[in-house]
């Protein structure tokens, strides 16, 4: 024994071997759903109904102008319409011969609107060049979620300023654009010197009033110098997501919104008296 000492010490070389058998790397695909349903896009055979898209749209410059444009045809399914975007699904029937006509559309942002339908995405430069114009058709045909999606990217890059202050607020009530109309407030709430003066409230609706105050309170809160109803002055992203957890539409102004989660946070009144036996 004293032949394996070293200095005194006794080292030991020990080898371990693994008899665990190796996970399998058989490749598992995912849920082909989403790619079975783009190729119905735009598929005639696929397709039970028809829109015929252009012929008239209003001009970018002067809303009261109407230009003239080639007429493009888009087929779709009638079901999958009915499902995400209803107020489209309700200008035609399933197996109508004749193509619905859909004036007031470029047809490039029908094609957008028709793709996300089928689960398609819409990049965000098409967003940032169409944000407008697919806000509007997206609120004319009920497609909600796409509209949001426009909202969200005009809100980021459109700078308010004192000039076009009134512009925008305008346009935001009149589509129920409540992430822009925040962003509005904001300014209002932090420019009011600036504007007195030089911007005229007149034609402004009433009801912006309570979003004004809103907005001033939002301020005073991040400071930390208001307390209150959370509801009142939650930021229109927390309040669009506890919607969206419940299931509930997250279109609308900030006082829609509002009702519909005060009305869906209270308990049901034969819960309450529901009574457990020992």
């Amino acid at each position: 024994m004293l032949t394996y000492l070293n200095n005194g010490t006794l080292t030991l070389e020990v080898h371990l071997r693994s008899r665990k058998k190796a996970e399998s790397s058989g490749y598992v695909p995912s849920n082909s759903f989403n790619n079975n349903m783009l190729k119905g896009f735009n598929n005639e055979e696929m397709s039970d109904v028809t829109f015929e898209v252009g012929g008239e749209v209003e001009s970018a410059a002067n809303r009261r102008k109407r230009g003239k444009t080639i007429t493009t045809r888009f087929h779709a399914f009638h079901a999958i319409l009915r499902l995400n975007a209803p107020s489209l699904s309700d200008m035609c029937r399933p197996g109508d011969e004749a193509a619905v006509p859909i004036n007031g559309v470029e047809p490039e942002v029908f094609k957008m609107l028709l793709y996300f339908c089928y689960g398609g995405k819409v990049s965000e430069d098409e967003l940032e060049a169409n944000a407008k114009a697919i806000i509007e058709a997206a609120d004319r045909f009920g497609i909600v979620n796409l509209k949001l999606q426009a909202e969200a990217v005009l809100t980021k890059q459109t700078e308010v300023t004192v000039d076009n202050m009134l512009d925008n607020l305008l346009y935001a009530t009149s589509k129920n654009l409540a992430l822009f109309l925040e962003k509005i407030m904001d300014f209002v709430a932090e420019n009011g010197s600036m504007l007195l003066g030089k911007v005229s409230f007149g034609d402004v609706p009433s009801n912006l009033i309570s979003d004004i105050l809103t907005a001033v309170a939002q301020g005073k809160k991040s400071a930390g110098g208001v307390a209150g109803d959370d509801l009142q002055i939650m930021r229109v992203g927390e309040m669009r997501k506890r919607l969206h957890d419940k299931g509930l539409c997250i279109d609308g102004d900030r006082e829609t919104m509002i009702a519909l989660l005060r009305e869906n946070s209270e308990s049901s009144p034969s819960a309450s008296r529901v009574k457990l036996e020992p």
